[in-house]
């Protein structure tokens, strides 16, 4: 039996895609501008994790690595087309990934009507849209390795695909399925490797598939970043911290290596409400695997610095001191890419330092408590900041940007608290007054987040409309993604845009706050303003003008854009000295001319909307008011875990659903994978 496992490419469907590798071409051929889609190569290890399980249990295959090579459809059809697969495994690590999904398995249909194809992978959150709207066997939700071994079982002794033995099918925990009456089943979640026993898999099966698609088994060092460049050596955007002698020593020693990547871990102690989990609890992996992969990863691919790719790294303190001892042990630096403050103390990250720890990024989210208790993030405003403190007091790189606006319950206050909050991280650490962009809360099928967006009537409970979301959700992230952005808030679509304005203008004037606080000199004051903020309003105002005026466009269209940026510098440059009952109206009409020209642009008056944020909302016709979270409802909770999304949406979801079909049951079950 001949089996094929894909990755899937995730976003929008382009006419001409850009491959991840080899760098630098685009879909015809030709060299594409640098950095034009801002993606870089990603490692398919939860395929190679598939491969390695079946290969142990007598099957073979290969590794059709379709998101990095990004093969336009006349090679992918030619490259589908030489293998015969009697099994296709589709992995698509995100719903994002549904277009891409469904367009690949039209063509595999259409080449092999009688092949079997499996979906695996987040993607299967929503699984019934999978296979409801695709001509798709089954889905494998959860944990792989036992699940998708099992089923591969049972198709070699049951191979026609149109003569299902349900009975059978249904004996397979963590597989979702179409049953007789074509209603969607979901046989619960597979069972899990232990983590003293989870293996890191060979890159062989990889570079075989690579050579066999892509031309050349080298092409997996282009997945490899470059230590050369700062950036990649933390996994973070460089930033005033990060050039201190001792990082710029760590730099000169590595920059003529290879940036890997590792996973010490799965799954996550926490259960925040935007966050699927589609593997339960949290595992370590054992260190008797794991020097043998560094070693590996050092010999074969010049590796000399990893990034720590766990969700939750350092919650397991006896694990976390094993890896940091191994990394020392074989002279690799490292950084971690996925750490909890309320799991991390002091004395560990000293100890981590000593042991070639470089970098740590934490999930902090919002500024806003309110929020934070909403998230369910079981951590503190306070924690995260003691731990960003102990972090630029150790000299470890860390990053104050990462923060998410737009959480049921969002408002103008919590947007502006984290703002506030984010000025006040970034002067710890040194940076200048300019925040990066904020993301924006995704409703992700799977999680408390998506289940309360359908409850309130944010997204549609139909197979039609969940498919539209889906969709919209994996189009371009154009105007610094809030165009992808679904409004879950109690407020207005302008309202919520604001707060945009306010997270960028009002952290600077909480910045400038800061200096004033904390110097006594008013020549430091005015020294680290002029340094900090005015010095680099200048820098950003002259990218921005090479950026958005140049020869290519219209006279017409420069002097728009001359006129946007030159405005956005002259109010920067007044934060410092304007008050806030004068600098938030000017930051609302800045605000509310940007939206309408916005909304020109990109809301369909008529026909269907191609994002998120422009969905219509204006009649609330959709939208229950009795399951919306509201600014009211947060101010009557009495206890902190009244504010968990999770337990608002249990208590809707014992209001609206009294008897639930089988069906229903399911997809209840589906939709709560924690």
């Amino acid at each position: 039996m001949k089996i094929l496992l894909c990755s899937v490419p995730d976003g929008a469907l382009k006419e001409k895609p850009i491959p991840l590798i080899p760098r630098g071409k685009s879909g015809d051929g030709m060299y594409s501008w640098s950095g034009k889609d801002n993606e870089q190569p990603t490692f398919p290890i939860g395929l190679m994790r598939i491969y390695s399980a079946m290969e142990k249990n007598g099957y073979n295959g290969d590794i059709y690595d379709i998101n990095n090579l990004r093969h336009p459809d006349n090679e992918l059809i030619k490259n589908l087309k030489k293998i015969k697969p009697d099994v296709v495994g589709l992995s698509g690590p995100l719903s994002h990934c549904y277009p891409n999904m469904k367009r690949i398995i039209r063509m595999l249909r259409n080449i092999y009507p009688d092949i079997w194809i499996i979906v695996g992978g987040h993607i299967t959150g929503s699984a019934h849209v999978v296979l409801k709207k695709n001509d798709v066997d089954v889905c494998v939700i959860g944990d792989g390795e036992i699940s998708f071994v099992r089923l591969l079982d049972y198709i070699k002794s049951n191979y026609d695909r149109k003569k299902i033995n349900y009975e059978k099918l249904n004996e397979i925990k963590g597989l979702g399925f179409l049953d007789e009456k074509k209603c969607f089943k979901l046989t619960g979640y597979g069972d899990q490797i232990i983590g003293s026993k989870m293996e890191y898999p060979s890159y062989e099966s990889w570079e075989r598939g690579l050579q066999e698609f892509g031309g050349s088994d080298k092409l997996i060092h282009e997945v490899f970043e470059d230590a050369a460049d700062m950036r990649n050596i933390f996994g973070l955007n460089l930033e005033a911290q990060h050039f201190t002698p001792y990082l710029l020593e760590v730099h000169e020693k590595v920059k003529n290596k290879k940036v890997g990547r590792i996973q010490t871990s799965k799954g996550c102690v926490a259960k925040c409400t935007f966050c699927q989990r589609a593997m339960k609890g949290y595992r370590v992996f054992g260190p008797n695997h794991m020097e043998d992969r560094i070693i590996e990863l050092k010999a074969k691919y010049n590796v000399g610095v990893l990034l720590v790719d766990d969700e939750n790294f350092g919650s397991d303190r006896k694990q976390g001191y094993e890896v940091a001892r191994l990394m020392k042990k074989h002279n690799i630096y490292w950084s971690s890419q996925g750490a909890r403050a309320a799991s991390i103390s002091r004395e560990d990250l000293k100890f981590y330092k000593d042991h070639n720890l470089i970098g740590i990024r934490y999930g902090i989210e919002s500024g806003s408590q309110t929020i934070l208790d909403i998230m369910e993030k079981k951590t503190s405003t306070q924690q995260v900041y003691d731990q960003i403190e102990c972090c630029k007091r150790l000299g470890i790189a860390t990053t104050s940007e990462a923060f998410m606006l737009g959480m049921p319950g969002e408002s103008r206050k919590t947007a502006l608290e984290t703002a506030e909050y984010n000025a006040r991280l970034r002067y710890l650490l040194g940076n200048n007054w300019n925040p990066h962009y904020p993301a924006w809360a995704t409703s992700i099928p799977g999680t408390p987040l998506y289940e309360y967006s359908q409850q309130a009537g944010f997204i549609g409970n139909s197979i039609e409309e969940e498919e539209d979301y889906l969709y919209r959700t994996a189009d371009t992230m154009e105007d610094r993604g809030i165009l992808n952005y679904l409004n879950k808030t109690e407020f207005d679509l302008k309202e919520v845009h604001y707060w945009i304005y306010l997270y960028r203008y009002a952290g600077k004037k909480e910045f400038v706050n800061e200096i004033i606080r904390n110097n006594k000199s008013i020549k430091n004051i005015l020294s680290q303003i002029y340094h900090q903020c005015v010095k680099e309003s200048f820098i950003v105002y002259y990218h921005d003008l090479t950026r958005k005026v140049h020869k290519d466009l219209k006279l017409q269209q420069n002097i728009k854009n001359l006129f946007h940026v030159t405005a956005k510098f002259i109010t920067a440059l007044s934060v410092p000295f304007l008050p806030k009952f004068i600098l938030f109206p000017i930051l609302k009409f800045m605000s509310d001319v940007s939206f309408y020209n916005l909304k020109k642009r990109y809301k369909n008056k008529n026909g269907t909307q191609r994002y998120n944020f422009f969905v219509d909302r204006l009649s609330e016709k959709n939208i229950s008011n009795n399951y919306k979270i509201t600014e009211k409802k947060i101010a009557n909770s009495a206890k902190k875990i009244d504010r968990s999304l999770r337990k608002i949406v249990a208590f809707n979801s014992s209001q609206l659903n009294s008897h639930l079909t089988e069906e229903e049951k399911y997809l209840q079950m589906l939709v709560r994978q924690q």
